[in-house]
């Protein structure tokens, strides 16, 4: 969040202030997947929600995902979304998700895991006085 703040629609500000309860009960209520080294130290996250509400109980949201610099094309990304995926299906037909018009190489992740844009919410964020468009994303269960 520090170093790509234009990636994430949290601020590292923000988030850093929240009470550990706020946090926890996050992680709580989402299905949290993590990416692990060979000496246990965590590469990568992955976070998806599934609707709470008796109308959005069939769609499922990617709320956040990051890896490590140095676990990039590794093919660790590829298996937290697969995993978080895999969760969403298990009970809802529609998996989506946002990503910041510039970052391409997530954008590539997500279409060849079958991802589609189908919208774009143009300056969804502002980072610094620079506004940046959100790429909206869907993957439908077949």
């Amino acid at each position: 969040m520090q170093r790509h703040p234009e990636a994430f629609g949290a601020s590292y500000k923000d988030e850093a202030n929240l009470p550990l309860s706020l946090v926890s009960e996050r992680i709580v209520s989402a299905a949290v997947f993590g990416g692990f080294n060979d000496s246990q130290a965590l590469e990568g996250v992955i976070g998806i929600l599934k609707g709470q509400s008796e109308k959005v109980r069939h769609i499922a949201t990617i709320w956040g995902m990051f890896v490590r610099p140095n676990a990039r094309g590794t093919g660790l990304s590829s298996h937290l979304l697969n995993a978080a995926i895999n969760e969403g299906f298990r009970d809802c037909r529609s998996i989506r998700l946002s990503v910041v018009s510039t970052n391409s190489a997530a954008r590539r992740l997500y279409q060849r895991a079958g991802f589609a844009e189908w919208a774009i919410d143009r300056a969804a964020l502002c980072v610094d006085g620079v506004f940046y468009d959100e790429i909206l994303m869907r993957l439908e269960a077949e």
